[in-house]
């Protein structure tokens, strides 16, 4: 790797990664932990998201208001997520205090307190967003979209499953967090103002004895199948679309990203063109590429009025379909610009580019640098393109609508083609 990326796997299984950006004052830091929603167990959907929170209500020595002051005290600006595959801590800050936050995090990642009352807290938090769900119909239509489309436990939603959030105790959750939350498969992302001996030396001072943790193999069940409907009286209609693609370790992976970005790739991509500004069919409309660890996937989504529902479904589809046919010079040019822009957009920002460098060898095992990006977008032709586009038809695709009527499936939608 060029002398500004590091990359150490430790003898437990967690992994360091680093980046040095020159200039950069602040630092920040992504850190996964292998216990995502698809690591739930069995009838505890929702077991991540309550510890995402839960452990970060008192750690190490410091309880709850003890554990905040000082993190604020850092000036760490901070998060907590739950994906499919992993738990995810988030900071930034000046770069000093970042590294001073790393023993907090080995705090709250090897012994949170999970007090009973925090808990309760959290475990009613979960409930209250899933509870929210209902008033944001477009998220209720992805959530039940990637149900639908991707089997079971990858198509889980992060917040979990609301009987099973009521079933859940505190020592289900505290057995489940000691068992889940170890070193293999973990991954320490480092960007900005970093030296990276002293990163090291602090890693391997505070996890290098952290046990490994239990992952237990996943066992996907077969999708539910091409279609459904969420009935929900509303003066809108909302429609999702899904359909495979190819996987992000593809060696076509940038050709079908080019793709992606003539069909939506903002306003002069096809679907915002065509849907809505000739037609005037929607009031929200994009599509966009989704990875996950053997899979890939489009996932696609468009906003309407209830009378134009069909007609939206229809053209939409069509859209979708007609990159069979090719796409032109002009497209495939502002394509590539404006994925270039956002690749180096990302790359200024230190907490992008921590997450990019967790997922990077999540997914790939191996680092990437902006040229290699650049050079491999740059490298995409015309004639490349349309001949993969010819030979990647769109399809099967999976179809969820909420609204108040069923629309019109167009035969055929769900089979392979």
């Amino acid at each position: 790797m060029p002398e500004r990326f590091f990359q150490h796997t430790f003898s437990n299984g967690l992994t360091l990664l680093a980046q040095n950006m020159p200039g950069m004052q602040s630092a920040a830091m992504s850190f996964v932990i292998p216990a995502g929603v698809a690591t739930d167990p069995a009838g505890s959907s929702g077991s991540a998201a309550v510890l995402s929170d839960w452990t970060l209500r008192g750690a190490g020595t410091r309880d709850s208001r003890a554990l905040t002051d000082h993190l604020d005290l850092l000036g760490l600006q901070r998060s907590s997520s739950v994906g499919v595959y992993h738990l995810r801590y988030g900071c930034s800050a000046v770069a000093a205090n970042v590294f001073k936050g790393l023993p907090i995090y080995a705090d709250i990642a090897r012994r949170p307190q999970l007090p009973d009352v925090g808990f309760i807290a959290a475990r009613d938090l979960a409930l209250q967003a899933l509870a929210g769900i209902d008033d944001e119909p477009r998220q209720k239509l992805m959530i039940k979209l990637r149900q639908q489309h991707l089997p079971d436990p990858f198509g889980r939603n992060s917040m979990g499953n609301a009987e099973h959030l009521k079933a859940l105790t505190a020592e289900h959750c505290r057995a489940d967090q000691n068992r889940r939350f170890g070193a293999r498969g973990a991954i320490i992302s480092v960007a900005g103002n970093v030296v990276f001996e002293d990163l090291q030396k602090i890693i391997e001072d505070q996890f290098g004895d952290w046990q490994p943790g239990t992952q237990d193999e996943l066992r996907p069940t077969p999708k539910p199948g091409p279609t459904a409907h969420e009935h929900q009286d509303s003066e809108q209609t909302h429609i999702g679309i899904a359909y495979p693609s190819i996987l992000e370790t593809d060696p076509d992976y940038y050709v079908m990203r080019m793709a992606m970005e003539v069909l939506s790739g903002g306003m002069s991509g096809r679907l915002f063109t065509e849907v809505r500004e000739k037609r005037g069919l929607v009031y929200n409309v994009h599509a966009g590429y989704t990875s996950l660890k053997g899979q890939g996937h489009v996932f696609g989504y468009a906003g309407t009025s209830n009378d134009r529902a069909q007609a939206t479904l229809d053209t939409f589809l069509a859209e979708i379909n007609r990159l069979s046919d090719g796409v032109t010079a002009d497209e495939l040019f502002r394509a590539k610009i404006g994925l270039k822009a956002s690749t180096i957009m990302s790359e200024e920002s230190t907490g992008s580019r921590a997450g990019a460098m967790a997922h990077d060898f999540f997914m790939r095992g191996r680092l990437r640098t902006l040229d290699e990006i650049k050079n491999a977008i740059d490298s995409v032709t015309l004639d490349q393109t349309n001949a993969w586009l010819k030979q990647h038809k769109p399809g099967p695709f999976t179809i969820v609508t909420v609204g108040p009527k069923e629309l019109n499936i167009p035969k055929g939608t769900g089979e392979a083609s």
